[in-house]
């Protein structure tokens, strides 16, 4: 009579054979391990270089974003800077360009002083070129 087994089962299962020595099942988990370490190492490589890639374009891309900043920034000085008068004076930031019309302002004493000057200088340019057809009409 064949030995019973704790639960009461008289050999049902059959027992799982096992390999032919124990050092085969070590070589083979340690080869498996040894895939495994191969896989992350190509993986890490291929990560370093990508890395290495970025880095070597972070100059060029830090270069273009501060490129970009310049033009935008200068973009909004020329979109912003209206002349308070014609010689190339910025306008005072105390009294901003509203981007909306409003109702109107009183001009400042340096816009009065350069609406003057702006006026003066055409009349004498007109009187300029009306003088000179005067003389050389017949």
């Amino acid at each position: 009579m064949p030995p019973s087994s704790p639960s009461g089962n008289r050999g049902s299962r059959p027992v799982k054979p096992t390999s032919q020595s124990p050092f085969q099942d070590d070589h083979s988990r340690i080869a498996r391990e040894l895939e495994e370490i191969r896989l992350r190492e190509l993986e890490l490589t291929r990560k370093h270089q990508e890395m290495q890639r970025k880095v070597a374009d972070l100059p060029k891309q830090i270069e273009m974003r501060e490129r970009k900043q310049r033009e935008m920034i200068r973009l909004q000085v020329m979109a912003d800077a209206t002349m308070a008068d014609g010689f190339g004076r910025p306008r005072d930031k105390r009294h901003a360009v509203k981007r909306k019309p409003s109702s109107s302002r009183r001009m400042t004493r340096p816009e009065q002083r350069s609406a003057q000057l702006q006026f003066l200088l055409l009349c004498a340019v007109l009187a300029i070129f009306l003088v000179l057809l005067w003389k050389s009409l017949p």
